[in-house]
């Protein structure tokens, strides 16, 4: 991974961090000031990448915009806090902000995507016959956000309210499938890169994305079967 990668990469964890736990009660208060504040440096990034503009200082933090670090790390927060005991300390501390960072999550998705799309979609037809792996991931990308639009507007306390529980929490489940395809488009994007051959920056981030996935699986399975075994007890 690169240096600027590597910054980003430490940038975003800290920013998630400090939304996450000091700025919890201020989330959980006015989110529409995050929301507020997500969208004008999600506008201020497309920007920059349209214009070129901007001191080579802002490099770090573009690549946090570029490469989702910020969007993945927060969606990881929200789906890591669902297979938590649900009397741990840090799911207590977590539980009432995870609808308000799915929303960041997602308006700092749209970023990332508005790095990609707009050069690939007009060639998306070529690309089928001359690089099918990248144009199914695409189409993959566009499916995905589709999904995790739907998602984060049901995460919206408005919406949340005025829903069935029962409803509201089935329709969460299509987070599952929005997690698939996650791994899917990481999957086609990076899969043939790290396995092109020797160890590449690619080879290691696909081994971590791996890493994070089966280990979130093998939580999720661990709470579904404890769940089952306390209904038993019931």
């Amino acid at each position: 991974m690169s240096m600027n990668n590597l910054v980003g990469f430490a940038i975003a964890a800290v920013l998630a961090a400090i939304v996450a736990f000091p700025c919890a009660g201020a989330l959980r208060k006015h989110p529409g000031v995050f929301y507020a504040l997500a969208v004008a440096a999600t506008a201020l990034y497309v920007w920059a990448l349209g214009t070129g503009e901007g001191p080579s200082a802002f490099r770090p933090l573009l690549v946090v915009m570029q490469k989702g670090y910020l969007a993945c790390l927060f969606l990881g927060i929200v789906m890591f806090t669902g297979v938590l005991d649900e009397k741990s300390a840090l799911r207590l501390r977590l539980q009432p902000i995870r609808g308000e960072l799915s929303i960041l999550s997602f308006i700092f998705i749209v970023g990332h995507l508005l790095t990609y799309l707009p050069g690939y979609l007009p060639r998306l037809g070529t690309l089928f016959s001359g690089n099918a792996t990248i144009a199914v991931s695409l189409v993959v990308a566009v499916a995905l956000t589709a999904l995790f639009a739907v998602l984060a507007a049901m995460s919206l306390r408005v919406v949340r309210r005025s829903m069935n529980p029962r409803t509201w929490k089935a329709v969460q489940r299509a987070s599952y499938v929005m997690m698939a395809l996650l791994v899917l488009h990481v999957g086609l994007m990076l899969g043939m890169s790290a396995f092109g051959g020797g160890v590449t920056r690619s080879t290691w981030v696909f081994w971590v994305y791996v890493a994070v996935v089966v280990l979130y699986a093998v939580l999720r399975i661990r709470k579904a079967c404890a769940d089952r075994a306390a209904a038993k007890d019931a």
